[in-house]
């Protein structure tokens, strides 16, 4: 609870001093009704559970009838308050579930520069440059401390966190067990909140690759909110991972619907075709992504890869040049750029690509799965495999990539199965 008074109206409410006063008045009030009205004006405008009443007053492990003691607190709160129960002014009743306070209290006020924080960090998230996640997680940070019960935020750094991950700009074992902390935190604070379970879903998926809790979760996630593009976007992900192609394009396609003007879900019906083998279809899902979005680098990457295995690799170098340039050197798609210009006999060009990666990971985390691309692109197999065994024990979450067609290069050698068994995965 808030140590500091909590005013609404003309009451003011000090958790510290255990008092509630209005104007120079003190009001007595009983032990129960006084920690009910903490508990309520601390959440100002959230449902408050009866079970999480119960639990904050008396505990987890009760054995007496709680409902006819919160019932009773809530009258003599009414009563104190001068609130109509028909006509709530200061606590609403939500049959079946909680309570609401209604005022905004200097809590509730600091909760809205809280959420207007967290809104400006998934702007700066749904970038998904280095640069804009870096102060995604700085405003995410900035709203929790402003307001530490408001989950959102925590769902934030959650997600950012992943994909911090996933583009390979910091070690999976640095990130996803931080990611790991914030959606568990998240869920603390609010056990039905669906994108906490998207994000641990893809903590399980990326990071654990339990691909059976992952798949739980994402459908928790779905029941909760059937209308979250994100969760249908990474469920699609993992169908596409173990195989399931058809299910992921229907997630992907609904994902888009959700979500129809963002270039993320759209460019995501490409890649989830091209991971299909569907590579004309991905083709046309791509362009028409980008027509929403030209400076999008990971739409442009989508782009290169199907470019690639369409086997049209002047398009994709000129493609995935745009894709780096974009990302400010990102190695994710530099990796890429580096495989088509060995793939075009430009191997002069992607030992230089090769080289800067080496160099740059003398200063900051390098994928060894974006090592791993170029060396497969240079036709140094035994290079590659080793790069592949040590994302294996750093946990990458792009190693769930084994199955695309940008690493069927390495599919003759049984190496390559060696691999997916060891992730639990198959060919596809």
């Amino acid at each position: 609870m808030a140590a500091e008074p909590i005013c609404f109206r003309d009451f003011e409410l000090d958790p510290a001093r255990y008092e509630l006063r209005r104007g120079h008045a003190r009001i007595k009030l009983e032990r129960i009704p006084m920690e009910l009205l903490i508990l309520l004006a601390h959440s100002a405008g959230r449902l408050v559970e009866r079970r999480e009443v119960v639990e904050a007053i008396w505990g987890k492990d009760n054995f007496f009838d709680s409902d006819s003691a919160i019932n009773t607190a809530i009258r003599k709160l009414r009563r104190i308050l001068g609130d109509d129960p028909k006509q709530p002014e200061f606590i609403e009743t939500v049959p079946g579930k909680g309570y609401r306070f209604l005022i905004l209290t200097s809590h509730g006020r600091r909760a809205r520069d809280a959420e207007a924080l967290y809104a400006k960090g998934l702007h700066f998230w749904n970038r998904k440059t280095p640069a804009a996640y870096s102060e995604a997680t700085k405003l995410f940070q900035a709203a929790i401390d402003l307001d530490p019960d408001y989950p959102a935020p925590y769902v934030g750094l959650a997600k950012t966190w992943i994909l911090l991950g996933i583009h390979g700009l910091q070690p999976a074992h640095d990130v996803y067990p931080r990611a790991r902390a914030a959606a568990s935190k998240a869920l603390e604070l609010d056990s039905e909140f669906a994108e906490a379970y998207t994000a641990m879903a893809d903590i399980f998926k990326g990071y654990d690759w339990n691909w059976s809790q992952a798949e739980s979760y994402y459908l928790r996630a779905l029941e909760l909110d059937p209308r979250s593009a994100l969760a249908h976007q990474w469920y699609a992900n993992l169908l596409s991972i173990t195989g399931r192609h058809e299910e992921a394009l229907q997630h992907a396609i609904e994902a888009r619907a959700l979500e129809p003007l963002s270039v993320g879900p759209a460019g995501f019906v490409a890649f989830t075709y091209y991971r299909g083998r569907r590579f004309r279809e991905a083709l046309r899902e791509a362009e028409s992504a980008l027509t929403m979005e030209p400076n999008s680098p990971v739409a442009n990457w989508f782009l290169g890869l199907i470019l690639i295995a369409l086997n049209r690799l002047d398009e994709a170098q000129t493609v995935l040049s745009t894709a780096v340039e974009q990302s400010q050197g990102a190695t994710m798609y530099s990796s890429a750029l580096g495989y088509v210009c060995a793939a075009r006999e430009k191997s002069t060009r992607a030992s230089k690509i090769l080289a800067g990666l080496q160099e740059r990971n003398q200063e900051r985390y390098v994928s060894p799965v974006d090592m791993a691309i170029i060396y497969m692109g240079l036709d140094e197999i035994d290079a590659a495999f080793g790069y592949l065994d040590l994302a294996f024990t750093q946990r990458v979450m792009r190693l769930t990539e084994l199955p695309m067609p940008s690493f069927d290069p390495l599919r003759a050698d049984p190496r390559y199965e060696a691999m997916l068994a060891r992730m639990r995965l198959v060919a596809v």
